[in-house]
């Protein structure tokens, strides 16, 4: 009897040593799973979907900004076009005149007739927190080149604060599709 039970034990501790590295192997997969489905969240999601002409520029004014939109022809005949894009940098003056921030955002809207009307939406951070921004990008397109003026609202706990500011994009060789 004392036979059986060490065999009995002994398959029992086997059993468990093999459920524990099944049990880890899951945990491991687990995590790795999570991991690569998260870095695709962290990713810009302005970016996702997004497919025609990449027009490179500057934000300038109060920010000084890198600027990024891809813009796809929907409609031949009216001579329109979409706009997504982005754009990410430092504001030049805080409330007060000191300190310093970073903003980005998204943007989005069409291109009718060579006027460019895109909605833009985002975060500014200063030393003081964050604001939730929006605003308007305007201008025109021609050929290779698009210029004209945004402003943006941030607005936070704290009140609200406006900028404003001059772009322009020009037309790269690139073309996301």
């Amino acid at each position: 009897m004392a036979a059986e039970a060490n065999v009995c034990n002994l398959y029992w501790r086997l059993l468990m040593k093999k459920a524990t590295i099944g049990i880890e192997l899951f945990v491991l997969l687990m995590v790795s799973c999570s991991l690569f489905f998260f870095s695709g969240c962290a990713s810009t999601p302005e970016m996702k979907d997004t497919e025609g002409e990449l027009w490179a520029g500057k934000l300038a004014g109060m920010i000084d900004a890198d600027l990024k939109m891809y813009f796809s022809r929907f409609d031949e005949k009216e001579d329109r076009y979409e706009v997504k894009g982005s754009f990410n940098g430092e504001i030049g003056r805080v409330a007060g005149g000191y300190g310093s921030g970073t903003m980005r955002g998204t943007l989005s809207g069409e291109v009718k007739e060579g006027n460019v009307v895109v909605r833009i939406r985002g975060t500014a951070t200063v030393n003081e927190g964050s604001a939730s921004i929006t605003g308007k990008l305007r201008g025109t397109l021609l050929d290779n080149q698009a210029a004209g003026t945004w402003d943006i609202d941030a607005r936070s706990s704290e009140g609200s604060h406006y900028f404003s500011g001059q772009w322009h994009a020009d037309k790269t060789d690139s073309a996301i599709q």
